[in-house]
This record gives structure tokens, sequence and C-alpha cells, in this order.
């Protein structure tokens, strides 16, 4: 068997320990979207095996968002197949309905590429504080305590992250 190059070998390594950081934390979103119970590991293992051919094309920064999105994905197609399944639903804002127009569903697309992007454009602490409160859903004195800083400054940049959220919504004319 070749050898992978050290850079790769470095980049599954890092893949490897992604994985397990958010797997719980990807199937409690898949929870939260109300997919069914007896799905939610089946379409979080299918949302990471498809994430793994980006692994070398994609930034480990933008692993997360991919990953979300793919989950997505995957949970919409699988109600479409059950067509008996009750459509799904989320509680994150960026989800996209499963029996949208073609129109509507590029809108939406468009709309989360905006906040992909604009979740990505934030400083680091400030994408990191926001991301451990919306996707891991953890307190703000959690993640004062994990991140070392006070409870007022998570409020701060949460206070940034969604000004600049609400901003590019408002630069693109979305609606709230």
């Amino acid at each position: 068997m070749p050898r992978l190059s050290p850079g790769r070998e470095d980049n599954a390594e890092r893949f490897d320990r992604f994985v397990r950081e958010c797997a719980p934390l990807l199937e409690r979103f898949l929870g939260r979207m109300r997919v069914g119970s007896d799905d939610v590991q089946d379409v979080a293992q299918e949302s990471i095996a498809r994430l793994l051919r980006y692994r070398d094309s994609e930034p480990p920064e933008a692993w997360t968002a991919l990953l979300y999105r793919i989950a997505i994905n995957v949970a919409r197609d699988r109600a479409r197949r059950d067509r008996g399944a009750p459509r799904i639903e989320s509680t994150e804002p960026e989800a996209v309905a499963v029996d949208a127009s073609p129109e509507q569903h590029t809108s939406d697309q468009q709309a989360l590429a905006r906040v992909r992007d604009t979740i990505l454009g934030l400083p680091p602490r400030c994408r990191a504080v926001y991301l451990m409160h919306r996707v891991e859903g953890l307190s703000y004195p959690e993640i004062a305590r994990r991140c070392g800083i006070s409870t007022k400054a998570v409020e701060k940049q949460m206070s940034n992250a969604l000004r600049a959220l609400r901003d590019a919504r408002d630069q693109a004319g979305d609606s709230p």
C-alpha cells in the first residue's frame, strides 16, 4: 500500500479527530431537525461519508459548514424517498423546505451560501463562540469557561456574530 505524503496524513488525522468531535453534535442537530430517532445515526454516518470526498479538496475550516449542508440534504432526500414520513422541519433558520419549488430552492441555496460565507468570515473567536452556542447548544457560561473569557465577552461575540448575519441578510434583501 502506498504511503501518503505527510500533509495528507496530517489531513486524514485531522479529519478523523473532526469526525469524532462533530458526530455527537451532528446527531443532536439532526434530532432538532426532527429526523426520526431511528434515522439520526444513519443520516449522520451517510453525511460524514459524503464529506470524506471533500477532505483533501476543502480546508478544514470549511468542513463544519459542508457537513451540516450535506446532512440537511441527506435528511431531505430521505424525506422525499419516504413519502409517508412527516415533513422535516428545523428550528434552524437555514433549513430548506422539502417541497420547495426550484426557484425557492435556488433562493434558499443562495441564502445558505451567504450565511455560510458570513459565518466563515467572522473573526475566529467570534465564529467559535457562535458555533458553540448555535451548533453545540452550549450556554454562555459554558462557552466562557471553555474559551477562558468572561460571560460578558461571550455576549459581545454573539452580538457581533448576529449583527454580521443580520447585515448580510439585509444587504441581500432576504426576509427575516
